[in-house]
């Protein structure tokens, strides 16, 4: 069906590319860039891949919910059950999102001379295989896809608004500090800024005159200084398995004897 359907992976990859491109181009040679304006060029360049890249995740709910009478009237008929349907569909998914992840990345990373093409391929395969992952569950839930649209927007929006580029970690209030740590969007963000800040040396006198004598004191400043890729990269990927078990949990609760 991924192959049949050209909308649900031929689309998003020529969506993703054009637009990796652009943000490749946008930041063109920033990588050997050591000025004071460079900073805030790499961590918006990382905000923007970080959040609307995994933003446009968005666009494959009405392909989840299209699929949504077949898989329910396949599982009354006993053809298979809500579990195999979950599993085959998460791991066919697979290969078209990194498929989509290794294109933007060489987009984006080599013409921008960004650091850790690795680490950074990564990290935008497991945050677009785990929204990818989150929009299955919305799509079990809402009853028509315009609903799910809003509803994944609006959740995706609050976890930019708390992963720690509009406002630090350190000055979200108490009563918002929590969506810092649930939501999956920290953990990509804070991945790539460590991928890239940590490699970054020496910049230039006019930085250093603000403070930021290399990379390393860019992490303090948002507060990422301790962060850890390899930790931030599991719990990314667990976020994804707990999104597709409660995606299963629906199916097989909700949608006993229903088509």
């Amino acid at each position: 069906n991924n192959i049949l359907n050209p909308g649900i992976y031929l689309v998003r990859f020529v969506m993703y590319v054009m637009l990796s491109l652009m943000i490749g181009f946008m930041y063109f040679d920033l990588g050997e860039d050591k000025s004071f304006s460079s900073i805030n060029s790499r961590v918006s360049s990382i905000f923007y891949v970080a959040a609307f890249l995994v933003f446009m995740s968005v666009a494959v709910l009405p392909f989840f919910i299209q699929e949504r009478a077949v898989i329910l009237r396949e599982k009354e008929n006993g053809t298979y059950g809500a579990g195999t349907y979950v599993l085959a569909n998460f791991l066919c998914s697979i290969p078209g999102i990194f498929i989509i992840a290794f294109c933007s990345t060489v987009c984006v990373v080599v013409p921008s001379g960004m650091q850790g093409f690795g680490v950074y391929l990564i990290t935008l395969f497991l945050s677009l295989l785990t929204a990818e992952s989150f929009m299955a569950l919305i799509a079990s839930l809402v009853p028509h896809y315009i609903i799910g649209i809003a509803l994944g927007a609006g959740v995706f929006g609050f976890f930019m608004l708390c992963e720690g580029f509009f406002i630090v970690r350190d000055d979200i209030p108490p009563w918002f500090i929590w969506g810092y740590y649930i939501g999956f969007h920290t953990y990509t963000f804070r991945a790539f800024m460590y991928n890239e800040f940590s490699q970054v040396g020496g910049l230039d006198d006019n930085a250093a005159s603000f403070g930021f004598t290399d990379g390393r004191d860019v992490l303090s400043f948002y507060g990422m200084n301790d962060a850890s890729v390899g930790g931030d990269l599991i719990v990314i990927f667990l976020n994804g398995v707990f999104f597709q078990f409660c995606f299963y949990l629906v199916l097989t609760r909700f949608y006993k004897g229903q088509r």
